[in-house]
């Protein structure tokens, strides 16, 4: 990389938890966490994301927000 100039990256590429449809355009919405070992996000497409509710911050559930 030179000239401050970023190098091409293909876009994001997911399968949409609900039709299973791989989208180049995915959508948050839940994050895992685990105690074991590294969370993982769930991502759905943008047909499918207005079906789920918005991503919950655990951490506010601890804090009682």
């Amino acid at each position: 990389m030179s000239g401050g100039t970023s190098p091409d990256r293909s876009p994001p590429v997911r399968m949409c938890v609900r039709c299973e449809q791989v989208t180049d355009e995915p959508v948050l919405v839940h994050e895992v966490h685990s105690a074991s070992g590294p969370g993982w996000n769930v991502y759905a497409c943008r047909r499918c994301a207005p079906r789920f509710p918005p991503p919950v911050d655990v951490f506010d559930l601890l804090r009682g927000d």
